[in-house]
Formats: structure tokens, C-alpha cells, sequence
């Protein structure tokens, strides 16, 4: 069952600046901000001194994602929050151990706090609430390097009586040790628990593991019958006080562990939590340019696209890799690694992570993409069936590794009896037939590319892919120069596939193209994957004008974003949001505005951009696929932290900032700002050994390259050779 097979299913079933939230906070604080009005600070937070104030952090009055989608995540271990109230936890997901009914409440006085604040940040959840006169601040944190975490518990009473306040924990939950990590959310509730009562904490067991919850609270009853822990906290009038809960997961031995651990001093495990996912995001924006714009919505957009390679990365000592970028993960979904979604980033990734990047790629090349599109990260196991995009997902992943890096040896890495190169080329002609001068590969009828839901069909000779393929030979030919090979027939190919695919399946009527089915029946399918071929030189110029005119808004554009099919295509359905017209998957829109943007086309670029800067400002972190006639995501899909979502600051330094590297280490810095930005910087920039900063203001931009400053036209560009010597 493939990925999207899976969710049709489910369907049938930056800058670091001051948030408009955190404006009361000086600039020394780290974590949650002071209490709001009437609401105290807990003695924790004074203790929260740092020099950055959290890019990544969204308020809860701005985000729209679901409590059954909203989580926290540590590299070890991720949980869902339930936000609407002060102390829930729903599922605990700690691969290779998976609780998918796991619940931890809070209730004072027998109900659950209500919600009146909250704050997303990746590891932790502050929240804050008032019930019968007693003031409640919690804090969700995931603590760094452990499969567990704590809940900070502050509680004052804000009357002139004394208060006795009941306290009751709800614990409840299933374990599985857990072999496959794919798609879907993992379902446990068949592997049911014993809850075991030990001095300060309960466990519950089974022949797979144990999940353990602890507390310092005195005096908790565990009662069985119910599954509840129950205490009291007595306060005078306008005291205060902070407890803890931890709670870990893992094999019978280390979660008791671990729990024990974390109560020993949990106040100085929360700071030196926070101290590592400081550190964190600092090595993130040391390795990646920060982006400061006139508009705030630029940089939270950005920001908020480059956060998935925090909350994605995984540091789990089972997995065949380690680091492992997985396709989500949060609330353990898609913890598998899919080619489709881990190959959306590709310019971004050696970046980031270049040695990671490379041992991804070496293990897609170990398991055969020709016939599947994902490895296990437990065993590396290929799974699931072929997907179309899968060659020139690995081409782009190679080709960017080498170029970004220089290492040019890595093609000469054998894996699997050939050597990276060969698989470049094997990769390249998959598919062809070498015997004629060109031909149009037919991908089939597994519906495996549109996945559409209802009776329409796009099969056979898909006109996107086979166009894709111009680029494929490209890159190949251009990695063939780089390891001393003449591979020049690559290129006469492309030039050959160019005419076929105009002659074959373009409509100069309609200003699209065909798909064919075998017996040669054409048919119309206005997909957005067409847009993917803009800038590769597969297209003249009758053909790349033809299909940016129809980004228009009675096609397919609305008002938050673009459509993923044209809104008059009879195979249209609004429901079905990546591909069948809904909205757009979250890579597909800034992949194609970085496309255009490349090939000259700044207006259309800047335009999708514009629709689509409420990204930033409603989410926590991007899934799947967002709507674009209403301010909506896609909610029928465990994959609601996608790996790809780095493709939005993919097209902001490659597209909009005009970065291009060539293959020798020669940079072209061509920026093109759009109209409701007019003043941008991406500062930190390191490609080959340079060092840059990029300022751009109105019709004119600096680069500082070093020591140097080198000043020019919008229009005109600027030229870095490899030596690091700029030109203008």
C-alpha cells in the first residue's frame, strides 16, 4: 500500500526577533514569557536567562492546528499536548516503543484546568489557566537526551483563604515495541498494560516495555479500579508552590531509570533542556542564513519552514541512522523515510546536515527505488511500491550533495556493487529505450503520481515526468564531467526528448500539455506538476508562456495559495487537498515559485509567495498540505511535520535572493525582492568555503563576502568565483 494509497484511506475513513506575544519579556529570557495579568510567573522562570529569544516559538491565539495534530518532540521521544486544558498529554511515541492511547490528565478539584494561554515551542508547552481561585502554570518539556519528560506543575492561591486542593492523575495506556515505522500512526491499543503502584511513581508494563510516571507530590493514592493517582496540595493564602510529574518510556529497567532521574533535580533538567535545544538552534542558524525583512511575515515564513530540521531529526540508537531525517514524526507519524518527501530538499539539505544528507542517499541507493519509495528505519528495509518521481528525486539528491560540498569522491563510492556515479546514470535511463533517439517512458496505471480518488485518471505517458527527465540527463551529464566521463549522448538524448514531448502532447490550443494513454488516446489533466518543468529548458518559449498563463486566479490560484489541479478540470476535488485540487502539498507551491523566480518569471513567483505567507503565522510547525481558498490544512494525514516543508527557505535563498552555485564553486547572487518586501537580508550564508551576507534595499544590493563589500543594481548580478574573489 503506498503513502498516498494509505491516506486515501484515512480520507475514506531566520531572524531571531522580539514576537509580537513576547514583548514583555527583556532579552535575556529563554523559555515561556512572564505570566499575563493576574497570572504569576513560576519560580522556574526566573531561572530562564539566555541570549536568544526562541524564533521558533508560536503563541497559541494564532495557531489553528488541531489538538489531535499539535505535539511536542525531543529526538527520542514526541507526545501529543492537548492545549484546550492545562495538564494533557495524548500518545507517547518513543521509537522503537509506541503508546498510541497513552494519556496523562490533570485535575484539580475533579476537572481538567481550562486553557487561557499557551505557547508552542518544539520540546515543551507552557501553559496557564485559573480554577476556584488558584492560579495554574504548567510547562510540557520533553527532556534532552531521554526517551521521557516532566510536567512542571506551579499552583498559587490567589485567595485570602487557605485552600485544599485535590489532585488527580490519570494514567492510562497500551505499549508496543514496534519493529516497521511507515506512514500511518502506529496503533498499540491491542497490547494492553498492568499498572504497577511503586513508591512515588506507577508503571505500567508489559512483555514489551514499560511506560513509568512519577511525581514528587506527597502522599498519591494509585487506584487501580480507576486508573487515577490521587493526592492534595494545601496552600495558605497567596502561596506557592511547584511540583513535578516525569514520565519515561523504554524497557522495564531504563524507564524506572529514567523517571527516578528526572525527579532528582527536574527544575535543573528543564533548564539544561533548554540550554540544548538553544544550543540547537544556534548550530541551525549557524549552519543556514538567517533572513531579516521589512515584512515580519517573511521572516516568520521562513523561520517556520526551517524548523522541520529540528523537530524531523531523530537520535535514536535502534535506527540504522544517526542522525535520521524522518518524512514526520510527530505523534509517530511517518516516521518512515520516504524518497518523495526527503528528496523536496534537496538544495537545503547538504546545507544543514551534508553528512547525514550523504548517508541518506547511500541507503535510498541499498534498497531498489525502482520498485519501492521508502526505507524502514530500523533495519533500513525497503517498503511499499515504486513511485514515478523516485529517479529524479535521487539524481537532484546527488547532484546538490556534490555541488553544495565539492565532493566529488562520493561518486565514486560503490553501494550495492555500483558506484554512486553508476547509479546516477543507471537512475537516469530507467525506464528509456537506448535503441531509438528518444522515447516517452509510460509510467503506468498504478495511480501512484495524482493518486486521484475519484473516476478520473492521469496514466501512461505522463508529460511532467517525461519533461522532468530533460533535467535528469542534464545533471547526470554535469556529474559524469565532474568524475572525467564524456557522456555527451546524455544531452543529445535531452535535446531529442525536448521535440518529442512538444510534437507528442502539446496543445497549442489549450496552451498545455497531453498525458496518452497506451492505445494513444490524449486526455487533458490540468495538474500543478506541470508548472515543475518551468526553467529547465525542456520547454520553449511557447510552451513555458503557455503554462504560466494559467496561473490565473479562475484556474489555479484563490486567495491562500495555489491548487494543486485547475478548478475547471472535471477530476477537481476539494477535498482531496495535495493533488486532486483542494489546496497544494506543502513543498509543491514554493518549489514552483522557486522555479519561477529562475526562470525570470518574478511577478507569478512573488504573487504565490504573498497567498502563502499565513503559514507562518497559524502554524507550529507544516504537514502535509494546505488549502488555498481558506485558511485551512489537511487534517485526514498522520503526516502533519513534513520534512520537505524546508523547501519554503529553499526558494527564498535560491529563488527570491537569486543564489545560484554552479558545479566548480563559482556563486551568482541575482536577488529580486518582491513588491511587499522591499527590504531583505539573508545573513550567514555559506556555500564552498564563502561566508555571506546579502542586503537588499529597494532597487539596489550589497553581498559581503569576507572583508569585502561589493555593491550593485537589482538586475545586475553579482559573481563570486570559487577563488572567493567577488565581481560585479
Amino acid at each position: 500500500m503506498t503513502k498516498h494509497t494509505r491516506r486515501s484511506l484515512l480520507k475514506t475513513m531566520g531572524t531571531i526577533a522580539l514576537v509580537p506575544s513576547l514583548k514583555g519579556i527583556s532579552a535575556n529570557q529563554s523559555g515561556p514569557p512572564a505570566a499575563t495579568a493576574g497570572m504569576p510567573a513560576t519560580p522556574a522562570e526566573g531561572a530562564r536567562q539566555h541570549d536568544l529569544l526562541d524564533p521558533f516559538m508560536l503563541a497559541g491565539d494564532r495557531n489553528i492546528k488541531d489538538e489531535d495534530h499539535f505535539g511536542i518532540i525531543n529526538g527520542l521521544i514526541t507526545t501529543g499536548v492537548n492545549y484546550r486544558d492545562i495538564g494533557s498529554l495524548s500518545g507517547l511515541y518513543a521509537p522503537p516503543y509506541a503508546s498510541s492511547d497513552f494519556l496523562l490528565e490533570v485535575r484539580l478539584f475533579g476537572e481538567k484546568v481550562p486553557t487561557q494561554s499557551y505557547e508552542w515551542h518544539p520540546t515543551e508547552v507552557p501553559r496557564r489557566g485559573v480554577m476556584h481561585g488558584i492560579s495554574v502554570s504548567t510547562t510540557s518539556c520533553l527532556t534532552h537526551g531521554v526517551r521521557g519528560g516532566l510536567l512542571e506543575l506551579t499552583l498559587q492561591n490567589m485567595t485570602s483563604e487557605k485552600k485544599k486542593i485535590p489532585i488527580q492523575l490519570n494514567f492510562l495506556g497500551s505499549l508496543e515495541y514496534l519493529k516497521v515505522w511507515e506512514f500511518s500512526y502506529p496503533n498499540t491499543t491491542k497490547k494492553t498494560t498492568t499498572a504497577v503502584s511503586e513508591p512515588k511513581r506507577v508503571v505500567r508494563e508489559n512483555e514489551a516495555g514499560a511506560i513509568a510516571v512519577g511525581t514528587d507530590l506527597e502522599n498519591m493514592r494509585w487506584e487501580p479500579w480507576s486508573s487515577h493517582w490521587e493526592g492534595e496540595v494545601v496552600l495558605l493564602p497567596g502561596q506557592r508552590a511547584t511540583h513535578y510529574v516525569a514520565v519515561a518510556m523504554g524497557d522495564r529497567t531504563d524507564c524506572r531509570r529514567v523517571c527516578d532521574q528526572l525527579l532528582k533535580n527536574p527544575a535543573k533538567e528543564i533548564a539544561d533542556s533548554r540550554q540544548a535545544y538553544r544550543d540547537e538552534t544556534k548550530d541551525l542558524f549557524a549552519k543556514l542564513p538567517r533572513v531579516e525583512a521589512s515584512n515580519r511575515s517573511l521572516v516568520e515564513y521562513y523561520n517556520r519552514s526551517i524548523v522541520c530540521f529540528i523537530i524531523n531529526k531523530w537520535k535514536v540508537p535502534e535506527f540504522v541512522l544517526n542522525p535520521y531525517y524522518s518524512t514526520g514524526g510527530i505523534k509517530g507519524g511517518c516516521v518512515g523515510e520516504y524518497l518523495w518527501d526527503y528528496g523536496g530538499v534537496p538544495e537545503l539539505l547538504p546545507l544543514y546536515d551534508p553528512a547525514a544528507t550523504k548517508e541518506h542517499i547511500k541507503q535510498f541507493l541499498k534498497i531498489d527505488i525502482t520498485k519501492h519509495f521508502l526505507f524502514n528505519p530500523m533495519d533500513g528495509e525497503a517498503g511499499g511500491p515504486w513511485y514515478p518521481v523516485n529517479q529524479e528525486k535521487i539524481i537532484l539528491l546527488i547532484y546538490h550533495y556534490v555541488q553544495s560540498t565539492g565532493d566529488a569522491g562520493f561518486l565514486s563510492e560503490t553501494v550495492n556493487g555500483k558506484s554512486v556515479l553508476d547509479w546516477v546514470l543507471f537512475n537516469a535511463n530507467f525506464g528509456d529505450d537506448l535503441s531509438k533517439p528518444a522515447v516517452l517512458v509510460d509510467y503506468g496505471t498504478g495511480n501512484n503520481h495524482l493518486e486521484l480518488r475519484t473516476k478520473y485518471r492521469y496514466d501512461n505517458f505522463y508529460p511532467d515526468l517525461n519533461g522532468r527527465r530533460y533535467k535528469s540527463y542534464q545533471l547526470a551529464w554535469q556529474l559524469g564531467k565532474v568524475a572525467g566521463k564524456n557522456w555527451d549522448h546524455l544531452l543529445e538524448r535531452a535535446e531529442a526528448l525536448k521535440v518529442l514531448l512538444k510534437e507528442t502532447l502539446w496543445s497549442p490550443k489549450d496552451r498545455w500539455f497531453f498525458f496518452m494513454y497506451l492505445n494513444g488516446v490524449k486526455e487533458l489533466r490540468y495538474t500543478n506538476y506541470m508548472f515543475k518543468m518551468i526553467g529547465s529548458k525542456v520547454l520553449n518559449k511557447e510552451e513555458e508562456e503557455g503554462l504560466v498563463s494559467h496561473l490565473n486566479d479562475d484556474e489555479f490560484l484563490s486567495a491562500y495559495g495555489l491548487h494543486s489541479m485547475a478548478k475547471h478540470d472535471p477530476a477537481y476535488d476539494q477535498v482531496d487537498i495535495d493533488n486532486g485540487g483542494g489546496g497544494n502539498y506543502v513543498a509543491f507551491t514554493p518549489r514552483i515559485a522557486e522555479f519561477l523566480y529562475q526562470a525570470g518569471y518574478t511577478a507569478q513567483a512573488e504573487e504565490l509567495l504573498k497567498r502563502t505567507l499565513w503559514w507562518g503565522e497559524r502554524f507550529p510547525y507544516w504537514g502535509d498540505s494546505f488549502v488555498a481558498n481558506q485558511i485551512e490544512y489537511r487534517k485526514d494525514t498522520p503526516l502533519q511535520n513534513a520534512v520537505d516543508a524546508g523547501a519554503g527557505a529553499q526558494c527564498i535563498i535560491f529563488g527570491m535572493f537569486g543564489v545560484n552555485l554552479e558545479m566548480d564553486g563559482t556563486i551568482t547572487i541575482n536577488p529580486k525582492l518582491p513588491s511587499w518586501s522591499p527590504q531583505a537580508s539573508l545573513k550567514g550564508l555559506r556555500l564552498r568555503g564563502s561566508n555571506m551576507d546579502i542586503s537588499v534595499a529597494g532597487h539596489e544590493f550589497t553581498v559581503r563576502v569576507g572583508d569585502r563589500v561589493l555593491r550593485s543594481k537589482i538586475g545586475t548580478p553579482v559573481r563570486i568565483p570559487a577563488s572567493g574573489v567577488a565581481t560585479g
